[in-house]
């Protein structure tokens, strides 16, 4: 879908809009079931088996696929007085319904979707564990446990032996990758893996010494790897996200060297309303090269515009970091399967 050019101006503002709307500034909370006291007993739980503890699940209308994507949203949450995410908010299912489906659109023709609700961590305390000592992991922990009952409840009784995508952006990268350390040991597992686009995950490390089992991605058909980026400006400041020996591969041309894809290789941006309704959709909207420096990957629009937010600092397209490459992750995705079937 395309505007007129006499929108354009609405347009190249509402990223960084749409970022404000993906945080949900929250004040009080609403009981349904589980309890929000139950939730926030991080002691207690979370029971998979229940259909309310996922935010997405295939029905009878669900098309038919032969790969499965697991997936786990990012922050969504911002709470002063709570550390943890309480879904029993009926403002806080429907932002992470509105997330859930905009970014997993980019799977949906090849894979069934499934995506459980986890007590992440809140927005401010999130930032500033992963700035300061992020392998304490005080408020992610919770999070990493629920996700990994989620994935064993998942491959117990949903996955019925089909390859699988696992997929999370920012802090779902987060746990995602934890899970991957603990539960990917196992050979069998790691078969059934297409790839794990964990996008957003701060520095990520170029070489796992610890856990020679995982691998990155090195090309645009590899499978069973890893997948992350951190877009940024060229002016950018300085962030949590990227630093000093950060892997990063290029979603436009697939490359980890320092080689420029122009904006001609991008296949499509999309971007949603608050109603996850699509807004906007611009072919060659950006080019990309990674900075072998830093791990960043320096994003240039082919359209002036406010791509940031004054949240994460000038310059950080952390919150863009699906929707400027969604077509390509889209293709990609089809492409990983391809290889995967051979």
């Amino acid at each position: 879908m395309r505007f007129p050019a006499r929108k354009h101006r609405f347009l190249r503002l509402l990223p960084a809009a749409l970022f404000c709307l993906s945080i949900l500034f929250l004040g009080g909370c609403a009981g349904t079931a589980p309890s929000a006291e139950e939730l926030r007993n991080v002691s207690i739980a979370v029971d998979y088996s229940k259909p309310f503890n996922w935010i997405v699940l295939p029905d009878a209308d669900t098309p038919p696929r032969e790969v499965d994507v697991f997936y786990v949203y990012p922050t969504i949450v911002a709470h002063k007085d709570h550390p943890y995410m309480d879904w029993s908010n009926p403002s806080v299912q429907e932002k992470a319904k509105n997330i859930a489906a905009q970014q997993t659109g980019v799977f949906s023709e090849v894979g069934m979707i499934y995506a459980p609700y986890y007590r992440q961590g809140e927005y401010f305390r999130v930032i500033a564990e992963a700035a300061e000592k992020p392998e304490k992991q005080v408020y992610t922990k919770t999070g990493i446990e629920d996700i990994r009952r989620a994935f064993r409840y998942y491959m117990e009784h949903y996955n019925k032996g089909r390859p699988f995508i696992l997929f999370g952006h920012s802090q779902g990268a987060m746990v995602l990758l934890e899970l991957m350390k603990s539960e990917f040991k196992d050979p069998k597992l790691r078969s059934k893996l297409v790839a794990a686009y964990l996008i957003g995950y701060p520095k990520m490390p170029k070489t796992f010494p610890d856990h020679p089992h995982l691998r990155l991605a090195r090309g645009a058909n590899d499978t069973g790897v890893i997948i992350n980026y951190n877009s940024e400006s060229p002016d950018a400041v300085k962030s949590i996200f990227t630093g000093p020996d950060s892997y990063c591969i290029n979603p436009l041309n697939w490359r980890t060297d320092d080689v420029k894809a122009d904006a001609a290789m991008n296949k499509g941006a999309v971007f949603f309303d608050g109603k996850n309704r699509i807004i906007s959709e611009d072919k060659n909207f950006c080019s990309a090269v990674v900075n072998p420096e830093t791990g960043a990957l320096i994003v240039v629009p082919a359209k002036k515009g406010t791509y940031d937010s004054e949240l994460m600092g000038k310059g950080i397209y952390h919150m863009n970091d699906i929707y400027f490459f969604y077509r390509n992750l889209a293709d990609n995705a089809k492409e990983r399967v391809g290889a995967f079937w051979k």
